[in-house]
């Protein structure tokens, strides 16, 4: 393996037995003109790394630039390891390194191919393995999109939280980037007894620098009175390299449960305000602070309260200014809806004035319910959202090589009549491919789509009935459907399939859907409302089979491939 500009390397591991280590050999320098070392002199440059048993530790070795190495593991286990360090890694981003089958030995992996597979997400950002959830620290800086997220490296189940990083250009395209945070030492100390991490949180760029707030958890592996969530800030200008954390506030105000997290920082009325996800005297609430410098605090009350019942929280909160209008968005934990959807989140339009929340209008971010933890953040006038596609249905297939977890498409928001719209962000455009259909006035029948990764747009007249098949066989489906119960959205043969996902719209005139195998998002009437269903499938052989006794309203159906944004752009 050879490390080419990259200058250091990163590697999760543990000890399955005393004794475990890593072995390092240099086999040779490529700058050395005419070099050429045998294996048995090149173990003179052979580093050994003892690794700890119990959890996974983060082990960061220095490496010389274009030298071959071989990484070899003894008695240990390896969760992520990846090379970093070079000059251009916002531009390359991080190289993944996997352990080859035979032997152990570690090789450069090709992203490429790592995601072309039908479990995998072709359009959609994906970890590169194991666990994700909510995106962390969304801001335009020095000329990239950031994207911080929860991460397990470990496993494709939550865990002990890290913060993952990736970046774009283009909103599209991402390069991921190292791991920035981990849990708390005494976390990976007593694994077993203690739960927590570096928890959810969001960045404002200031006075040239980008500022982060975040969550730090720690307890009891049981929720309770003995959980301490605490607030802290750190700092970048690069994006790569972070400040000791500061602890901003210590303790949930009186009546505040537990559940304190989240924080969401914003600028308005001269002021820092920032939100917090919480419960007060029982009802799940967002809390208000405010601070004139980013560094000390005071709790003003709360933003808002939840009066129905059956919510334990509100979390990942937000606040944004938007068209004239302010907007909150919480995510409702532990809520079941009258239609059985779990989980989702909820929207308040209003008014914000002197620190006071005044609601005119309430409605759900997304009708899929497959979409949490939503984080916005503004450039060049746009209110941009991306939100985590969660799998609380306990859908998940996991697959060696498979991922638990992918955000949303990027959204732009806007406020109209006092409602919600978000529509996907017109750099998505660019991932159209050929044309798959092209047609109006009559039923569509489109199966074989292979890879299972497009985009239909529809434009409709009359308000007609439908039903659109997006993926399955005659046992599993994911359905979008038309009647007089509305437009929703409808699984069969999976652990969803009784839950009803209803769209909040009382016409259909246009409908963009996207497929990107296992995910689906639908966007109605320029974003009058959009829905994320998780639908698993191991084949990759996709359909979209639209029926309607009033094919006379079908003014246009165009069915697009999409392409991967993983394939390097030649």
């Amino acid at each position: 393996m050879n490390t080419g500009g990259y200058t250091k390397l990163e590697i999760f591991a543990r000890a399955v037995q005393p004794g475990g280590k890593i072995r390092v050999i240099s086999i040779k320098n490529s700058r050395q003109e005419g070099a050429v070392q045998e294996r048995a002199s090149a173990l003179e440059n052979c580093r050994e790394v003892l690794v700890e048993s119990g959890y996974y530790r983060w082990l960061k070795l220095p490496m010389e630039q274009d030298t071959e190495y071989e990484i070899l593991c003894e008695e240990c286990q390896v969760s992520l390891c990846y090379l970093s360090g070079s000059e251009d890694i916002l531009e390359t981003g991080v190289c993944y390194l996997e352990q080859e089958q035979e032997g152990g030995r570690f090789v450069r992996a090709d992203q490429e191919e790592r995601y072309h597979s039908p479990i995998r997400e072709a359009y959609h950002f994906a970890p590169w393995k194991n666990w994700l959830n909510d995106p962390n620290g969304l801001c335009w800086f020095q000329g990239y999109y950031h994207m911080f997220y929860q991460f397990n490296p470990h496993s494709q189940q939550w865990s002990h939280m890290y913060w993952g990083h990736a970046a774009s250009k283009d909103l599209v395209h991402w390069i991921h980037l190292p791991v920035v945070l981990e849990p708390q030492e005494e976390i990976l100390q007593n694994p077993g007894e203690q739960k927590g991490g570096a928890f959810s949180g969001s960045a404002v760029v200031h006075e040239g620098e980008a500022v982060f707030f975040l969550t730090r958890s720690s307890g009891p592996r049981v929720d309770g009175e003995d959980t301490l969530q605490q607030q802290w800030k750190t700092t970048s200008r690069d994006m790569l390299h972070f400040s000791e954390e500061k602890l901003v506030i210590d303790r949930q105000p009186q009546g505040a449960s537990f559940d304190f997290r989240d924080p969401k920082v914003f600028r308005a009325e001269g002021k820092w305000y920032m939100v917090l996800g919480s419960a007060l005297d029982g009802k799940a609430a967002i809390l208000l602070y405010e601070s004139e410098d980013l560094e000390h605090w005071a709790y003003t009350g709360p933003l808002l309260v939840e009066h129905e019942t059956g919510i334990r929280c509100v979390e990942c909160p937000d606040l944004m200014e938007l068209d004239g209008k302010y907007l909150a968005v919480g995510a409702l934990m532990h809520h079941y809806d009258s239609w059985g959807r779990y989980q989702m989140c909820r929207y308040y339009v209003g008014d914000f004035q002197d620190g006071i929340f005044t609601e005119e209008h309430r409605g759900w971010f997304d009708f899929g319910s497959n979409c949490y933890a939503m984080q916005s953040f503004e450039h060049k006038g746009r209110r941009i959202s991306i939100g985590w596609v969660s799998d609380f249905y306990g859908e998940h297939l996991e697959l060696e090589q498979g991922a638990c977890g992918s955000m949303t498409l990027p959204r732009e928001l806007h406020i109209r009549d006092n409602r919600l719209y978000a529509a996907p962000v017109r750099e998505l455009e660019s991932l159209k491919g050929e044309s798959l259909y092209r047609g109006q006035g009559e039923p569509v029948c489109l199966k074989g789509i292979c890879p299972n990764t497009y985009k239909a747009e529809l434009e409709l007249e009359g308000n007609i009935p439908f039903s659109i098949q997006l993926g399955g066989d005659e046992e599993r489906q994911i359905m979008l459907n038309h009647d007089e119960t509305g437009l929703y959205l409808q699984t069969k043969g999976v652990k969803s399939e009784s839950v009803l996902f209803p769209a909040e719209v009382d016409r259909v005139e246009k409908l963009e859907i996207f497929t990107d195998r296992r995910t689906v998002e639908v966007y109605v009437n320029d974003g009058e409302a959009v829905g994320t269903k998780l639908f698993y499938d191991i084949s990759d052989q996709g359909c979209f089979i639209l029926n309607t006794e009033a094919a006379e309203g079908l003014k246009r159906v165009e069915i697009f491939r999409m392409k991967s944004i993983w394939t390097k752009r030649r």
